[in-house]
């Protein structure tokens, strides 16, 4: 537990339901907790300017200012912490609203619908820091000197690994974080801190496959997995970027490993104020014989145009995803039939976020023949890759490594 404790804020205008949250995150024992209380949207907008929280909690339904306008006016101020919404609203209600905060700036939203248990309260909580711990840049962090060490290779990754929900067979690998200059970053985080800074993602992006081609190279020659795939995010800044996907393929070609090796992961949605090359990367990188991925169906931005006019390969289901789907159409093992609208196969399908034994068994219901998240297992270093591809599916005797 740390010394210094995190601080809440609670915004009800009910009594009763303040004090049931302030007794439900006294539950939260990862972190010590202050929790100040207000009734009144203004008097907690006047001390959230005075600076300090970590975590402001927040009703919608609410006399006076409603919690949409205290939540735009919280961005205002430039409240850098998280936000956690609870409400009697619908799940897509509050998930508009959340994507209304994140596009204000509070990138760290939740929501929780009521009625909920003090159990999946502190598991939200404990969502809210994880997200936090992973995406936050340390106080400071210079993107020049940050993107010289990735140039100059002084990097490492983490790769998530994709599993087979049927038998629990390893099916490849997702990056996951790159630890660079002291701080450990998502991948798509790290793409957003470098997304103002011209061909910035672009060089990241290169350089990190290279590393990829050299990981799936030792993979190949060691294990029994020889076509073992890995998906990189991407992001409109590197959709935007000149012969970025030709100098991957180059780099690719260098080690002898396939286009198709690598699945390219794209959330980001386009639009006609879209610039034309982002158009033409998509559909160089299938012309090159990359895998494109969308990424975060029902939750990124990409829209139902994007998912029509795409050759998207697989798409990516995040758990939040699959529980509307539950609400919407109980557990039908065939949910995902709709994606034969895009052109994809319910086999095409990747649960991602499988962070608990709940979200498996839904996943697994709804048909996802895949997944990825920390319940199955947890980031692997780069280093380790080998090593643990090997004792999933065995490596390679010494004569099958001598014929290669």
């Amino acid at each position: 537990m740390e010394l210094k404790p995190k601080r809440f804020l609670i915004l009800d205008d009910q009594l009763v339901l303040r004090k049931l949250i302030s007794r439900q995150a006294s539950f939260f024992n990862r972190f010590a907790v202050d929790i100040d209380e207000f009734s009144d949207p203004a008097e907690a907008m006047r001390s959230i300017a005075e600076g300090g929280y970590h975590l402001v909690i927040t009703d919608i339904g609410m006399p006076g200012m409603n919690g949409i306008d205290f939540i735009k006016n919280v961005a205002r101020l430039g409240y850098q912490g998280a936000l956690l919404i609870i409400s009697g609203y619908d799940g897509k209600t509050l998930q508009t609203i959340a994507d209304m905060s994140a596009n204000l700036g509070i990138a760290c939203t939740r929501f929780l619908s009521k009625p909920y248990s003090a159990e999946a309260f502190v598991a939200t909580l404990n969502s809210i820091f994880n997200a936090m711990e992973r995406n936050g840049p340390p106080p400071g962090v210079d993107i020049e000197a940050l993107l010289d060490e990735v140039c100059k290779d002084n990097y490492r990754l983490e790769f998530a690994p994709v599993f087979s929900l049927a038998d629990r067979r390893l099916q490849g690998f997702s990056l996951s974080a790159l630890s660079v200059a002291g701080g450990r970053y998502d991948f798509d985080h790290l793409l957003t801190l470098l997304a103002g800074r011209r061909m910035a993602s672009a060089v990241a992006l290169e350089t990190v496959v290279e590393r990829m081609a050299r990981l799936l190279l030792q993979i190949g020659e060691h294990t029994a997995l020889d076509e073992c795939p890995m998906n990189i995010r991407i992001d409109e800044a590197c959709l935007g970027a000149d012969n970025v996907f030709d100098h991957c393929f180059a780099l690719l070609q260098q080690y002898g490993v396939a286009a198709h090796r690598i699945g390219f992961e794209l959330a980001d949605g386009l639009s006609r104020r879209s610039g034309a090359l982002c158009f033409e990367n998509v559909a160089k990188i299938k012309y090159l014989g990359f895998r494109l991925l969308a990424d975060g169906f029902g939750a990124g931005s990409l829209t139902i145009s994007n998912l029509l006019k795409f050759p998207f390969d697989q798409v990516n289901v995040p758990a939040q995803t699959l529980s509307w789907l539950r609400t919407l159409l109980g557990e039908d093992a065939g949910a995902f039939r709709l994606l034969r609208y895009f052109g994809l196969p319910q086999a095409a399908v990747c649960a991602t976020g499988l962070d608990d034994e709940e979200s498996v068994a839904l996943a697994t219901a709804l048909g996802c023949p895949h997944g990825v998240g920390r319940h199955l297992a947890p980031t692997v270093p780069e280093q380790d890759l080998v090593a643990m591809t090997a004792d999933s599916l065995g490596g390679k005797s010494g004569a099958e490594a001598a014929v290669e």
